[in-house]
């Protein structure tokens, strides 16, 4: 997941800064500079928030699904019959 959002917000930084030097009528060497520069720290930053998240997830599932969810009560049933203990 990381990886994933590093890749798009890198792409994403990399293209607006494409389109914002071109608007501006910088040269072409200068906008790819930006650009490229753009594309790592873009990346960087999508790859700290995409591990960040990607923590919370993990630990979520962890909680759900792990020893801890063994001694929560089940929720209590709402109508319908109740099991029969005795037998005939």
């Amino acid at each position: 997941m990381a990886r994933l959002c590093g890749a798009c917000c890198g792409l994403l930084i990399f293209s607006a800064m494409i389109v914002g030097g071109l608007s501006a009528g910088n040269p072409v060497t200068r906008i790819m500079v930006r650009a490229l520069v753009g594309l790592a720290g873009g990346y960087l930053l999508g790859a700290v928030v995409g591990w960040i998240g990607s923590s919370i997830v993990n630990d979520q599932i962890e909680r759900t699904t792990g020893d801890d969810a063994a001694s929560l009560r089940p929720a209590e049933k709402i109508g319908g019959p109740e099991p029969s203990t005795a037998r005939s």
